[in-house]
């Protein structure tokens, strides 16, 4: 449908075919795509700059983007029409793992997932359903700002959660945040367990490996597969592109920064983590915006965790939902 003009959806958007809107540079992939979801109402567009009106005019359920475009960056595109369109759910479509890419799309357009190409046709499909499902059901959270009045009730009632076994580091992050939330530190997963099981926690910032080799990433994406309303921000010096890919895919992380850590952008990251958990609590069904589903890999790496550890995530007390685990 390139270079067309569409009027506005008439009646019920939740009706009728699910609206999609692809952006690519490549007119031979958007003409695989709209062929792929022949049955679906496609809209597509060359141009990147076209895409946010676009996603606004035809109230589209899905955006899938491609990432490396000659005028504009997808990750830009798309932190653009969730600015506009905050109700359609991003996927992120890209040829190359370009770290800095990576990170722009947890930082700023908020991917629910991200697609290597060349993508698997069922896979794509699946996926594109499943979030344009998600988009109708589920409501969006527009902002994760808070007024001041809801930021200081926010601060007084919910906890940050720091893992990380490196003093340094936790010295540095005690400075940055202690005079402004109610922070509790853990260098194991033992006690951070502890923590989340005694306390409100609304914000995880973690590590993605202890000193000591642990890996954090199984029980991150554990945590947010039983507790999508928990907020996780990763710090971390150890980046790569399959990592933070993983972590978006499967762990819905909220935002990913790299060591050494920045004051300015450490808080306002968890300013905004804290906001999200907190629009999650006034409007629990748009948890369901935030699921994961592990992959084969995941679930048997996970096999690899303490059977005491994953019970234990399980039954967390889910505290915006009453006790038993977050029900999406």
């Amino acid at each position: 449908m390139l270079g067309q003009d569409f009027d506005m959806p008439q009646g019920d958007p939740n009706q009728g075919p699910l609206r999609i809107l692809f952006i690519d540079d490549e007119a031979r992939i958007l003409r695989a795509l709209k062929a792929l979801f022949r049955d679906l109402e496609v809209y597509t567009t060359t141009e990147p700059a076209q895409a946010p009106a676009l996603a606004v005019q035809h109230n589209v359920d899905v955006v899938v983007c491609d990432q490396r475009m000659p005028d504009k960056l997808g990750v830009d595109v798309l932190r653009e029409i969730r600015e506009r369109h905050p109700r359609a759910m991003r996927v992120l479509l890209t040829g190359y793992s370009d770290l800095k890419a990576v990170l722009g799309s947890v930082n700023e357009g908020e991917v629910y997932r991200f697609v290597n190409k060349p993508w698997v046709n069922a896979d794509l499909r699946a996926l594109v359903l499943e979030a344009g499902e998600i988009s109708r059901e589920a409501p969006a959270v527009a902002t994760d700002q808070l007024s001041p009045n809801e930021q200081n009730v926010a601060r007084a009632q919910v906890g940050v959660l720091v893992i990380e076994d490196d003093t340094t580091v936790q010295q540095r992050l005690r400075e940055i945040l202690q005079p402004h939330y109610q922070v509790r530190f853990a260098n194991t997963a033992e006690r951070a367990m502890q923590v989340l099981e005694q306390h409100e926690t609304g914000v995880v910032i973690s590590e993605t490996a202890t000193n000591h080799g642990a890996d954090l990433t199984l029980m991150l994406k554990a945590l947010k597969q039983y507790h999508p309303h928990i907020a996780t921000v990763v710090i971390t010096e150890r980046a790569n592109a399959q990592t933070v890919i993983e972590l978006i895919n499967e762990g819905q992380v909220y935002r990913m920064l790299i060591k050494p850590v920045r004051m300015g952008s450490c808080r306002l990251s968890i300013d905004s983590a804290l906001g999200r958990y907190w629009k999650l609590k006034q409007s629990p069904k748009a948890v369901r915006r935030y699921g994961v589903t592990p992959s084969a890999q995941t679930l048997q790496a996970q096999s690899r965790l303490p059977n005491s550890l994953l019970n234990r995530i399980r039954s967390l007390p889910a505290r915006l939902f009453g006790v038993g685990g977050v029900r999406i």
